[in-house]
């Protein structure tokens, strides 16, 4: 029977393994950056930018219809010329009522300003959807990072908590016994367990956050709901510390607002070019019939012959007066031109200051991260050597209990401070333009 049980339990253990995957934090990154439906609509977008400039860029080139028409007239037209030749002073001729006609049409601008600067406008736009989804993708990078991150403190601090429970079971038999040998009193028992009860009570609250963790960090990388992920175990040594570089310029953030400018700038050469004529090459080539029976289209005869008319000329706008609105759409571009140039220096600026603290913040957080790992281990070594002196009887439980709450406090410090540590170097990874790094990061 205990083998069976033993093969059963086994078997299980297997199938969990094989079911969950542990995922590098290079894995998350692709799968997110393949996958991530936010990011997918930003692709999208580049897309529909590639066809918006393919629309302007049509406007530029010859546009050819072709038409047919089949009129009833019920009550016919007149026409009045001059009726001299006929010895009258008018010649009142009634149209016939039945008329058709076919045609092709050509149209081919010339010269259009403000369709050339719609193509360059169109191009900036496209340029500015290819910046969004570049941005949009740093920022996805960023937090797929501080969920793995995330993920990995709470699995390290669930991992602590596992082994403070065994710690203090081991300390609960050891009290236990001695209270079984009048050695202790029963009150000491007590608080052991309460203080088990209590890392028990933070084992299932952190194993409940990391399941939350992983559902949030598979829905953002796209994974199947059912199916478990894992992470690596936190390695602080093969972190990709960023090179302090200074701010990068090139930043897709600054470049966005670089082309904003841009844009602005496009928008008021599109309205300074509606004080510019077009001039635009025409051609038409019809046939026309005019019949005054409509059984007549089935004979033969001059009602039913269809005349030829061709033609080619060149078309002229200038504008003269519109109501200034001309005007007033140049003085709107030129205050868009003015807030783009502000938004970027204030995003320069801001972004010069969020460097020059990143760079604080990482030295900080990397020695608070030392200090703090080196307390950790101190605070381990002391509830050690007070807990062999309590085996020893020469401690009281006060004694342990005090030292394992230092330990415990310091055990949470160090994992915060780990865990900003990272965080302060993905920033700087950012500002610094270094996130492909963590692409090939396994």
């Amino acid at each position: 029977m205990k083998r069976i049980l033993f093969t059963f339990s086994l078997t299980l253990l297997v199938h969990y393994s094989m079911a969950q995957e542990t995922l590098s934090l290079g894995q998350c990154l692709q799968m997110g950056i393949e996958r991530n439906l936010n990011l997918k609509t930003y692709e999208g977008n580049v897309l529909k930018g590639k066809h918006n400039i393919s629309e302007n860029r049509s406007r530029l080139l010859p546009q050819i219809n072709i038409g047919a028409a089949l009129n009833d007239n019920f009550t016919p037209p007149v026409s009045v010329t001059d009726g001299k030749a006929y010895g009258k002073p008018y010649n009142v001729t009634k149209t016939l009522q039945y008329n058709s006609s076919a045609s092709i049409q050509l149209q081919m601008p010339l010269y259009s300003q403000t369709a050339l600067t719609a193509l360059d406008i169109s191009k900036t736009l496209d340029q500015l959807n290819t910046l969004s989804y570049a941005k949009a993708k740093e920022d996805l990078i960023v937090q797929i990072s501080k969920m793995y991150y995330l993920a990995q403190n709470t699995e390290e601090q669930i991992g602590i908590i596992k082994d403070n429970i065994k710690r203090l079971e081991e300390l609960r038999n050891i009290t236990q016994a001695f209270h079984d040998n009048d050695m202790a009193l029963s009150v000491d028992v007590k608080r052991v367990n309460v203080n088990l009860e209590n890392l028990s009570v933070q084992y299932d609250n952190a194993k409940a956050m990391l399941t939350q963790q992983y559902n949030m960090l598979k829905y953002v990388i796209d994974y199947p709901a059912d199916k478990d992920i894992t992470v690596t175990k936190a390695n602080v040594e093969l972190t990709d510390m960023a090179a302090l570089t200074g701010l990068n310029e090139n930043l897709s953030e600054l470049q966005l607002l670089r082309k904003q400018q841009t844009l602005a700038e496009q928008q008021k050469k599109l309205a300074k070019g509606g004080y510019l004529p077009t001039l635009a090459l025409t051609g038409n080539w019809t046939y026309a019939a005019f019949t005054d029976n409509f059984k007549n289209w089935f004979h033969s005869g001059e009602s039913n012959h269809w005349y030829k008319s061709n033609g080619i000329g060149l078309s002229l706008r200038i504008p003269v007066f519109d109501g200034f609105e001309k005007r007033s759409k140049i003085r709107k571009a030129q205050v868009d031109i003015d807030n783009a140039k502000l938004q970027y220096e204030n995003a320069l600026k801001g972004m010069q200051t969020q460097y020059a603290n990143a760079v604080n913040d990482l030295a900080n957080n990397q020695r608070n991260f030392s200090k703090q790992r080196d307390n950790y281990l101190l605070a381990e070594d002391v509830y050690k050597v007070t807990s062999d002196r309590y085996r020893e009887g020469i401690a009281s439980m006060t004694e342990v209990l005090q030292d394992e709450m230092s330990m415990s406090d310091a055990q949470n410090n160090y994992l915060t401070a780990h865990f900003n540590y990272q965080v302060s170097n993905l920033t700087l990874l950012k500002l610094t333009g270094q996130l492909e790094k963590l692409l090939i990061w396994n």
